[in-house]
């Protein structure tokens, strides 16, 4: 029983293809991430450091009550987020018009 359901799910997996179309979305979406995070740490947060007087700005914090809340990292999320975003949305933009346009 176990041996047949393992068999059809590796032809499932192997036969339609979705093994290796995972593959490479992971292989992209890894890419997407590391281009995200240098747009964010080498482009973005450099332009702004001289208006926010900050040196390292990923260990900006605020004390509380003996503990810090780690600004500069919620920061840094938020950002790399926002691009990331961005990105997925251009990317489907192109490919509704591509998809319109092939009718």
């Amino acid at each position: 029983m176990l041996r047949s359901v393992l068999r059809e799910y590796g032809e499932f997996f192997l036969k339609k293809g979705l093994g290796l179309e995972l593959a490479i979305a992971m292989v992209i979406g890894q890419q997407l991430t590391d281009i995200t995070r240098s747009l964010s740490n080498d482009l973005l947060m450099p332009l702004l450091m001289p208006l926010l007087h900050a040196g390292n700005w990923h260990q900006w914090s605020i004390p509380y009550f003996g503990n810090d809340i780690m600004v500069g990292k919620i920061t840094d999320m938020g950002l790399n987020t926002v691009i990331t975003g961005f990105g997925l949305f251009l990317i489907l933009k192109v490919a509704n018009r591509r998809q319109r346009l092939d009718g």
